[in-house]
């Protein structure tokens, strides 16, 4: 009878939806494993295949994959088409690409110049604990550039919060503060060898 609902039509639609469902799940863990040895491959020296493993997990919308592909094409001056990786990558709210696409703005590489929105989207890097974008944040709040307003307790709140992420700039730049007494922060001549001994100790 048409429009009839058998036993085995019903299992047969719930293998179908299961499938269905199950595909997302499988292209994205492909698409991890190709982005994941894309990077180690482009690290090993590996450019040709690495580039194809990372064009073909960025194009499945692996965030790494799409950020990796992004520097590479960037340190290459295709700044179009790194600007398209790290903007995808952005898209996500990924902490890696709301940076790079950030200092593509602040540069004007790929898009019209805009340090204001460039400087935004630093801020929303940093806020994610990108570590680089917060050091990158703290010296543009430190001198008042990207559209921030000088603010020197603000700005060594960052360089901390930088440091305390492992960041050796910013660390260094805590030493010399305690040392002068800069950043809004007193002459601390032990807490200037503390942050040393910590730029110094083996990792």
């Amino acid at each position: 009878m048409r429009g009839t609902v058998t036993a085995s039509n019903f299992s047969t639609l719930i293998w179908l939806l299961t499938l269905f469902l199950m595909l997302p799940s499988a292209l994205q863990a492909n698409a991890r494993s190709d982005g994941d040895q894309g990077i180690e491959e482009y690290r090993k020296g590996n450019l040709i295949e690495g580039m194809r493993l990372l064009e073909k997990s960025a194009a499945q919308g692996y965030a790494p994959a799409q950020t990796t592909l992004a520097y590479i094409l960037d340190a290459a001056e295709q700044d179009g088409e790194a600007f398209y990786w790290y903007q995808q990558a952005a898209d996500s709210n990924d902490a890696a690409g709301l940076f790079g696409l950030g200092g593509m703005y602040s540069k004007g590489e790929g898009t019209p110049k805009d340090p204001i929105k460039g400087g935004q989207l630093i801020k929303q890097a940093a806020q994610l604990d990108h570590v680089q974008a917060m050091r990158v944040y703290a010296h543009a709040m430190e001198y008042g550039q990207l559209g921030f307003e000088p603010d020197q307790r603000r700005a060594a709140e960052w360089y901390l919060k930088a440091a305390s992420f492992g960041d050796q700039n910013s660390m260094q730049r805590l030493k010399k503060a305690y040392t002068l007494g800069q950043l809004g922060l007193p002459v601390d001549p032990q807490q200037a060898e503390a942050w040393d001994k910590k730029i110094n100790q083996p990792e």
